[in-house]
C-alpha cells in the first residue's frame, strides 16, 4: 500500500508541476503580450504627431535633443521602463535616453527588418539602463513608429521594459497556483487513500490466490514431468517394439517367400501326375476317379494360392517384372468373360458386357487379364442366384477404365478403406460362407498401380458392388514412341 502511495503521489505530483508550468508559460507569455501592447499604444498616441521624420534622418543633436528628452523622460520613461531609443532603416540610433549610444548602430539589425514592415518584435536580453545600470534584464519590444496609421514606418521605437515586474507578477500568479494545486492534490490524495487501501487488499486476497495456484501448478508440473518420464520410457519401449514387428514382418515375408517358392515345386509335381493318372488309369473305379478330381481341385487351388503369394513377395521386393507390349484391352475382358461364363450360367447369373474398342494401351497381357479374372470371378462370387454382373470397357480422356457391376450382398462402409489390405476379407463374406484367400484386390492393386494405373470401390450393402479400374492408353501404331517405364 506504501509502494502504491508513493507511486500515486509521485504522478500527482507530476501532473501538478506540468500544470504549474503550462500556467506560468501562459502568465508570461499574456504579461509579454500586455507590456508590447502598452508600447505599441505609446508609439500611436502618445509619440504620433509628436515625432518629426527628421528624428529619425540622422542623430538627433542640440534643442531637439532637449526636447524628445523632455518628451521621453515625461511620458515614456515610467519606473518600469529602463531605457528607450530611435532607430533608422539603417540601424543606427538617432535618439536615445542613454546619450551615449546616439550615433551608434543598433544591436538587432535581424529583427529591424520585420518592423519596417509593420510588425512588433520582442526579445529578453540584457541592457545597460539609461540611468547608467549594468546587466538589467529587460523585455525588448521593436515598435513601428508611422506618421498616420496607413503611412509606411519611419523609423523603430525601441521600448525596453524591466523584466523584474514581469517576473513580480508570474510569481504572484506562481505562487497561488501552487497554494491552489497543493489543496487540490491533498484532497485528491485523502479521496484517494480509501480506494487505494480497498485496492491493496483486493491484490492481497488475489496474491494468496496466486500462490496458492502457484502451488497447485507446481503439483500439476512434477506430476507432468513424471508422466512425461513414463511417456518417454513407453515411446522407447514402442519403438523397440515396432522396430521388432518390422524385423518379424519381414522375416514372415520371407518366410512365406520362401514356403511359397519351396511349395510351388511339389504342387506342380503332384498335378502333373494326378493328371497322367486320371488319363491313363483306365481301371480306376467311379469312385476313385471322384477323390482324384477332389484331389486335383484342391491342388489347383494351393497352387493359385502360391502364385498369388509369390506374386506379392514379388511386389514387396520390388522385383515385380511387367512386359512391354501392346495389348487390346477389350479381347483381354472378352476373353476373361468367356472363360467365367459357365460359372454365371451354372448360377443363374445374368453377365452381361459393355464394350467400347479402344487404342492399345501398353502392359503385360497376363497380368491385366489376372486383374479381370480378379474382378469379375470377385462379382460372381458375392452375388447371389439370379442376380446380375456387367462388365464395361470404355475410354475416359487419355485412359480406359475397365467397371465391374454387380448387385450382391455389398460392403459395410466401415469396411471398405481395408479392402485392399492382404487377407482381408469382409464381414459379409465371412458370414455369407464365401471361399476367398483376401488376396485378389491386393494383387489387382498393384498391377493397375504397376501400369500406372488406379483402382477405386463404391458399394452399399444388399444394394451391390461397382470396381473401376483406371488405366493410361498408348497408342499401338506409333511403334516410334518408347514404352512408358513402370516404378518398381
Amino acid at each position: 500500500m506504501l509502494r502504491f502511495a508513493l507511486y500515486s503521489g509521485a504522478v500527482l505530483l507530476a501532473a501538478g508541476l506540468a500544470i504549474l508550468w503550462t500556467v506560468n508559460r501562459e502568465v508570461a507569455s499574456r504579461a509579454r503580450h500586455t507590456v508590447e501592447t502598452q508600447a505599441e499604444m505609446v508609439a500611436q498616441q502618445s509619440l504620433r504627431g509628436r515625432l518629426l521624420p527628421s528624428d529619425f534622418d540622422a542623430p538627433v543633436r542640440g534643442q531637439r535633443l532637449a526636447q524628445l528628452d523632455s518628451l521621453f523622460r515625461r511620458d515614456i520613461l515610467m519606473p518600469s521602463v529602463v531605457g528607450t531609443r530611435l532607430v533608422n532603416r539603417d540601424g543606427t540610433i538617432t535618439y536615445a535616453a542613454r546619450h551615449t549610444l546616439i550615433g551608434t548602430k543598433a544591436p538587432y539589425t535581424r529583427n529591424l527588418a520585420a518592423v519596417f514592415a509593420g510588425r512588433s518584435e520582442r526579445r529578453v536580453t540584457r541592457t545597460v539602463s539609461w540611468r547608467g545600470q549594468q546587466n538589467v534584464k529587460v523585455l525588448q519590444l521593436l515598435v513601428p513608429v508611422r506618421e498616420t496609421a496607413t503611412t509606411k514606418p519611419l523609423g523603430a521605437l525601441e521600448f525596453d521594459q524591466d523584466y523584474r515586474a514581469i517576473e513580480i507578477g508570474v510569481s504572484d500568479a506562481s505562487h497561488r497556483l501552487v497554494v491552489i494545486l497543493g489543496i487540490a492534490l491533498l484532497v485528491l490524495y485523502l479521496s484517494l487513500f480509501p480506494i487505494l487501501h480497498r485496492l491493496t487488499a483486493q491484490l492481497a486476497s488475489r496474491n494468496r490466490r496466486l500462490r496458492e495456484q502457484a502451488a497447485e501448478r507446481e503439483e500439476l508440473l512434477e506430476a507432468e514431468q513424471t508422466a512425461r518420464a513414463e511417456a518417454e520410457t513407453i515411446q522407447r519401449l514402442l519403438t523397440e517394439q515396432n522396430s521388432r514387428l518390422r524385423e518379424l514382418d519381414l522375416m514372415k515375408d520371407e518366410f512365406v517367400s520362401l514356403v511359397s517358392h519351396e511349395l510351388r515345386t511339389p504342387l506342380t509335381s503332384i498335378r502333373g501326375y494326378l493328371e497322367l493318372l486320371m488319363e491313363e488309369g483306365g481301371n480306376l473305379t467311379a469312385e476313385q476317379e471322384r477323390f482324384l478330381r477332389v484331389v486335383d481341385r484342391n491342388s489347383e487351388r494351393l497352387l493359385h494360392l502360391v502364385g498369388d503369394l509369390l506374386f506379392l513377395a514379388q511386389v514387396d521386393a520390388g522385383k515385380l517384372t511387367i512386359e512391354h507390349e501392346n495389348v487390346r484391352l477389350e479381347e483381354v475382358v472378352q476373353d476373361s468373360v468367356e472363360a467365367l461364363r459357365p460359372i454365371a450360367e451354372s448360377r443363374g447369373i445374368e453377365l452381361v458386357t459393355s464394350i467400347t474398342p479402344l487404342p492399345s494401351l501398353v502392359g503385360d497381357r497376363a497380368c491385366l487379364a489376372q486383374v479381370l479374372d480378379n474382378l469379375v470371378s470377385n462379382a460372381l462370387k458375392f452375388t447371389a442366384e439370379g442376380g446380375r454382373v456387367s462388365v464395361s470397357l470404355y475410354a475416359e480422356g487419355d485412359s480406359a477404365v475397365v467397371e465391374v457391376e454387380d448387385n450382391g450382398v455389398g460392403i459395410p462402409t466401415a469396411e471398405q478403406t481395408r479392402l485392399f489390405e492382404r487377407f482381408f476379407r469382409s464381414s459379409r463374406a465371412t458370414d455369407n460362407a464365401i471361399p476367398g484367400t483376401g488376396l485378389g484386390l491386393a494383387i489387382t492393386k498393384a498391377i493397375a498401380e504397376r501400369h500406372g494405373g488406379r483402382i477405386s470401390v463404391e458399394s452399399e450393402e444388399d444394394v451391390g458392388t461397382s470396381v473401376r479400374v483406371e488405366l493410361p492408353l498408348a497408342m499401338a501404331h506409333d511403334h516410334s514412341a518408347p514404352a512408358p517405364q513402370f516404378a518398381a
